[in-house]
């Protein structure tokens, strides 16, 4: 399996973990409008609610970091950047993405820890019925390991970008 062919089906399962995103974004909206509707209404609310939406956040958050660097759209800071040389923002770039790397790479180790303490314990949430807290701890690991994959994949691009530069028959 060539390099594109690694990051089109990665981009392929980023678009997927991006759909899961939205759609648990619309279902707790529906849940908590239903929720303010029959509380309103009738004086009866949807049990636990709250906890339900607590468990939800980090599907809703985490899911859709990968392909939104993939579409290059997170929030950028260019200040110098922007007025150096294409070799210096070549390297700002490479050392920024090898940076991002190795913090999300932490990150998703650290949060697999976590999440796998939650499950062995099947941690719950105190609420009026049973809510386990370990899938939403699992969507962290999941988030930052396909974000952690991104920024290596735009290191390697970034390099290979480096070395068809310096000599244009790497490239073919």
């Amino acid at each position: 399996m060539s390099l594109t062919q690694f990051d089109h089906g990665l981009i392929k399962i980023e678009k997927g973990l991006t759909v899961v995103s939205w759609v648990v974004t619309i279902a707790v909206t529906l849940m908590i409008v239903t929720d303010i509707l029959l509380r309103f209404f009738f004086n009866r609310p949807l049990p636990a609610t709250w906890e339900i939406s607590e468990v939800c956040m980090p599907a809703i958050v985490f899911m859709a970091f990968a392909y939104t660097l993939t579409l290059d759209q997170h929030v950028k800071m260019s200040l110098v950047k922007d007025r150096v040389s294409p070799r210096a923002r070549m390297t700002f770039e490479m050392a920024t993405n090898l940076i991002s790397l190795g913090f999300c790479a932490m990150l998703t180790y650290w949060s697999w820890l976590r999440f796998w303490a939650s499950f062995a314990i099947n941690e719950e949430i105190l609420a009026p019925v049973y809510v386990p807290w370990w899938p939403g701890k699992l969507m962290m690991p999941i988030g930052m390991a396909f974000f952690t994959l991104r920024y290596f994949m735009k290191f390697l691009s970034n390099m290979m970008r480096q070395d068809v530069e310096k000599n244009p028959l790497v490239g073919g």
